[in-house]
């Protein structure tokens, strides 16, 4: 499943003010969704709740294998977290995938979700009380599109990571092309491993003014692309309140930027990266009337977007 851009809308504002999505295009239409594996776990972050499927997973065949129980309390090995790092690099080499980068905020996520595991002496992506992979990662300072997880147990770490590269779901994780960064956490109950490895694509957090730049930079490239006269950029700093107020209220309301001139179009939409203009805004980009455009952005984290995104609207003339 492919995420696209969670919400936008194109408001046209000649003479009357009415409000118009695109056709066949609803703020219901444009809710972020989310994908789980089973066995193992993947995110694309964007939005509501994730809609997940769990399920307990051991590196050896056994799945419904319950561990004799001891009264030990878990530790971390640091050892071998590390060595597990290197057999993912060193198998993302070998398939022609980026090495990933360790993380510690996702390292320490990982590690606390290892030890929920050990101190029940279970394999679960999600313990009762215990917020799922999107809510841990969410308190973290990272600003994520994409997530994944494999958890495991065995008493030895090349064992645990052989039976990961020989489950499809979980092998998928640890070669995806589009991780950047990973969290290790091994906890260690006498000679038993629970296993927890966190995957992310982790984007950067522009500031305001950059982000605005962004999105004018790829207005000028579609302008381009329809053979249409550059529109002269304007300044409009009030247009980027417009923009944070829709981010505090966690809705988007194109209709707030009405009161700012003679406006043709109101382009207001959330994303993930703000060099990414959505598709539908065609009519507003190629619009050869138009003479000129301000841009307002807020980057913000909320009940939708627990993760964070980018509330961007942009005013045409």
């Amino acid at each position: 499943m492919v995420i696209s851009w969670p919400r936008f809308y194109v408001l046209p504002l000649m003479k009357q003010s009415r409000s118009l999505s695109l056709p066949g295009i609803s703020a219901q239409a444009f809710k972020p969704m989310l994908l789980a594996v089973i066995t193992s776990l993947a995110l694309l972050f964007g939005g509501e709740s994730p809609k997940t499927d769990h399920a307990a997973v051991v590196s050896v065949a056994a799945v419904d294998f319950h561990p004799q129980r001891y009264q030990q309390f878990p530790s971390y090995d640091a050892q071998a977290e590390e060595r597990l790092l290197e057999l993912t690099n060193r198998e993302r080499q070998r398939e022609g995938k980026p090495a990933l980068k360790l993380d510690a905020g996702l390292a320490e996520a990982a590690r606390a979700h290892a030890n929920a595991m050990a101190t029940r002496e279970q394999l679960s992506h999600q313990f009762a009380g215990e917020p799922g992979l999107q809510g841990r990662l969410s308190k973290l300072p990272l600003y994520l599109d994409k997530a994944g997880e494999n958890v495991a147990f065995d008493v030895d770490i090349d064992q645990a990571h052989d039976g990961l590269m020989h489950s499809p779901e979980h092998r998928a994780n640890l070669l995806k092309a589009d991780y950047n960064i990973a969290g290790i956490g091994v906890a260690r109950v006498g000679d038993r491993l629970y296993v927890v490895e966190d995957f992310g694509h982790s984007l950067p957090i522009y500031p305001e003014g950059k982000t605005e730049d962004l999105v004018a930079a790829a207005v000028a490239r579609s302008r381009s692309q329809f053979s249409r006269t550059q529109l002269r950029r304007l300044q409009l700093a009030s247009l980027r309140g417009v923009a944070c107020s829709m981010a505090n209220s966690d809705q988007l309301n194109p209709k707030s930027a009405s009161g700012l001139g003679p406006l043709r179009y109101v382009l207001s939409f959330t994303g993930m990266e703000p060099e990414q203009l959505p598709s539908g805004a065609e009519k507003a980009l190629a619009d050869g009337r138009l003479r000129s455009f301000a841009v307002g952005a807020c980057f913000a984290r909320s009940a939708s977007y627990p993760n964070g995104a980018y509330w961007i609207t942009v005013a045409f003339y």
